[in-house]
């Protein structure tokens, strides 16, 4: 696997696991309670997003041969995951104490757009020949 395909892999994994640390540390600030079933929740609702992406970039990858068509391919599944990490770990070490928790349901409707924008985006250049295969 090409050091593009394991940041896809990692990508993937990155966002729902993200959130669970997120909610783990809400939960030890001691804002709000997550249970066990919050945390599958979570990690299903974060690999909805992950996992097109994922598979996205993955075909994008297998038809990039140079080094930067390759990392143009994995960025609909590299940006969003590690925006949406950050931002759950953020969220959990400072809650918001007016709606706590309410970062975990709005943010994957986001994330979602963003990887949807980021996707046609990539397409877009892959089209217009702007970022060809073998650049």
């Amino acid at each position: 696997m090409s050091k593009q395909g394991t940041l896809n892999f990692i990508g993937m994994l990155l966002l729902p696991l993200g959130a669970m640390v997120g909610a783990r540390l809400a939960t030890s600030s001691g804002v709000w309670q997550a249970y066990g079933d919050t945390y599958i929740m979570l990690a299903v609702i974060n690999s909805v997003i992950t996992v097109p992406a994922a598979i996205i970039s993955g075909f994008l990858l297998r038809r990039s041969t140079g080094i930067l068509a390759r990392w143009i391919a994995i960025t609909p599944c590299i940006v969003p995951s590690v925006y949406g990490t950050v931002w759950y770990i953020w969220r959990g070490l400072f809650p918001a104490e007016v709606a706590a928790g309410a970062e975990y349901i709005g943010a994957p409707q986001y994330l979602l757009i963003g990887m949807l924008v980021i996707t046609l985006f990539v397409l877009l250049l892959r089209v217009t020949g702007l970022v060809p295969r073998s650049a």
